[in-house]
């Protein structure tokens, strides 16, 4: 099965306040049926797997990380990245304001991250070959980037970088 978070994660009562007093800023959206998934898969010799997928369709997956409740800071901003001209200005802009209609990122809350969140610095890169844009999240950027709260070991091996991985995994 996938794993759930540690019981270490649930210590951190100010990040899951924030979750729990914004809970539409963390919505879980996936355009799989779930119910239809999961009764498709209902005879797979390995169902304690496809309840774990379930899950996380429903919940969210968690990313093997380790957020380091104590050590690192409650909150982190990491967000500032100048950008280099006033066309990526206008990209990300559209392009924000296109994932937030989307609903994969949340809406606007204010300036300040609440307790427990850390933001990621965003840029947009040129595509080859056209004079346009495309979004990237930069999760290793900083000391306490969002890629190094996850152990390179503890993902040896894993691929779930989209949905023909996932039904990879599951055949």
């Amino acid at each position: 099965p996938l794993p759930r978070p540690p019981a270490h994660e649930f210590e951190n009562s100010s990040a899951l306040r924030t979750i729990s007093n914004n809970s539409h800023l963390f919505r879980v959206s996936t355009c799989i049926n779930i119910d239809e998934f999961e009764s498709l898969l209902s005879h797979h010799p390995n169902p304690a797997f496809v309840r774990s997928v379930c899950v996380g369709l429903r919940e969210g997956f968690w990313p093997f990380a380790d957020t380091h409740f104590g050590v690192w800071p409650l909150t982190h901003d990491n967000s500032f990245r100048p950008l280099n001209s006033s066309a990526e200005k206008d990209f990300i802009k559209a392009q924000i304001d296109k994932e937030v209609e989307l609903g994969r990122y949340s809406q606007p809350f204010g300036p300040d991250l609440y307790p427990g969140m850390y933001s990621m610095p965003i840029h947009a890169v040129p595509k080859p070959g056209t004079n346009k844009f495309r979004l990237v999240t930069d999760h290793s950027a900083g000391q306490f980037s969002l890629n190094s709260m996850i152990s390179r070991d503890d993902i040896a091996g894993v691929t779930l970088d989209n949905i023909e991985h996932l039904g990879s995994g599951l055949r």
